[in-house]
């Protein structure tokens, strides 16, 4: 039983550091062009830039991973998701204890190490 346990919190706290949320992205009120860096959902890095002119995108990026690399733009998350974009909310994948996706042979043996003699 204390094995569930600590595999439901590795797996939830998993979930709570690999958020995908909208970002907004702009540079209104900047004075020159922005570029930014970010984790897409598929943990990819992304790096585009944003001239000035008050241009403003909304993106989906993973929680903590959004940086200006160089510019006076800015960007922040958003705490609901704007209707005009593709949401980022993901799909949780039931039995993919790794995390990978796909629920395989490492997931049932996960599961499986589960069981045995009590401490």
């Amino acid at each position: 039983m204390k094995y569930l346990l600590t595999i439901a919190l590795a797996m939830s706290l998993g979930c709570l550091f690999s958020q995908c949320n909208q970002h907004v992205f702009s540079s209104v009120g900047a004075t020159e062009w922005t570029y930014f860096e970010y984790q897409d959902c598929d943990s990819s890095m992304q790096v585009f830039g944003i001239p000035t002119g008050g241009y403003t995108i909304i993106k989906c990026a993973e929680l903590g991973t959004v940086f200006i690399l160089n510019g006076d733009g800015w960007a922040y998350p958003l705490l609901t998701e704007h209707p005009n974009y593709p949401s980022c909310i993901q799909e949780d994948c039931q039995g993919d204890f790794d995390g990978d996706g796909i629920v395989g042979a490492e997931d049932l043996l996960t599961f499986l190490s589960s069981y045995g003699v009590c401490d």
